[in-house]
């Protein structure tokens, strides 16, 4: 039997405060807070169209109606970093049954003269929807925009430069993941779930609604908390890579989407996951230091790690 629900409530920010000189030290501390009370907030105010964020979910729909043969066409080596991920693929870390999705993974498009040109695996496009390449790469964009203003903002409450997460996340492996959650009809759901507790590997996340609830976040004592969002919110949390930068003062928070009361519907969401570039160095900051942090790590490192333990690479 699952731990009762928290009555702990997940803050809603608005990123507008940010922008404005006499509201941005309280949109600081607020977000602040509020990772650092369960990992999570909630933003509003963000910039995003809600016409774009609509498009995106109508061509998500479409792409994962598209037949299994041809989705498999555009799967890129073992899966997991870019184009098509197969239903039953991934694992949360430590956990011997596999999620209940599919997904799709879009990354940078880095100039020539990027430093980490050629680093990291090519984006893979599908022919149909024909909208979907410039919906999505103009969505990666904005969101990627919205991070930094986020980092930033994190920054300034850790006390450190303004450019010192621009510096670590400039032409980093953001990965943009498209995903589909079939109906659990006939499925194990005793054993598996759309997605079973994990924390996410990077920085940060930011989560463009879903079509349906099931997002649920582990709090303190050990009961779950269902993590709600308006329309068009835009839902934050922080990953492992942070945690190590911090020593756990800003945490990867663990997290599972459950499965749905009506067994016959899908979910489709859309998780931005901000990583730094495959060479930046996690290693804790001096004010976290005490004996207890984890040794320092390339980004590029500990990704290839985190992969290897989510079942997508050997």
């Amino acid at each position: 039997m699952n731990p009762p629900l928290s009555t702990t409530k997940v803050r809603r920010l608005n990123l507008e405060n940010n922008r404005e000189q006499g509201s941005r030290a309280e949109f600081i501390e607020g977000l602040f807070l509020g990772l650092t009370e369960c990992g999570f907030a909630v933003i509003h105010g963000h910039g995003i169209k809600e016409k774009l964020l609509q498009d995106a979910y109508a061509l998500n729909e479409a792409l994962f109606a598209l037949p299994l043969e041809e989705k498999m066409t555009l799967a890129v080596g073992q899966g997991g970093e870019r184009g098509y991920t197969a239903f039953g693929r991934e694992y949360a870390k430590d956990n011997p049954h596999a999620d209940l999705k599919e997904f799709w993974h879009i990354g940078p498009e880095l100039s020539s003269d990027s430093p980490y040109a050629g680093a990291y695996p090519d984006n893979v496009w599908p022919t149909e929807p024909a909208e979907f390449k410039t919906c999505f790469l103009g969505l990666y964009r904005q969101l990627l925009d919205v991070a930094q203003q986020l980092l930033q903002a994190v920054g300034r409450a850790l006390d450190l430069q303004d450019d010192f997460f621009d510096d670590l996340t400039a032409d980093g492996n953001s990965v943009l993941r498209l995903i589909h959650y079939p109906p659990v009809a006939g499925m194990n759901t005793e054993l598996q779930m759309r997605a079973a507790p994990h924390a996410d590997i990077n920085l940060m996340t930011l989560l463009v609604g879903a079509t349906d609830s099931g997002l649920q976040l582990l709090d303190h004592d050990g009961s779950w908390i269902n993590v709600e969002s308006e329309p068009g919110d835009i839902i934050v949390d922080t990953g492992d890579m942070m945690a190590r930068l911090t020593n756990h003062a800003l945490p990867a928070t663990i997290h599972r989407v459950i499965n749905p009361d009506n067994s016959h519907t899908s979910r489709y969401s859309m998780p931005f996951f901000v990583h730094p570039h495959g060479k930046a160095l996690l290693e804790c900051l001096p004010q976290f230091k005490d004996g207890s942090e984890a040794a320092p790590i390339t980004a590029g490192d500990f990704l290839e790690q985190r992969l290897r333990e989510n079942g997508l690479k050997s």
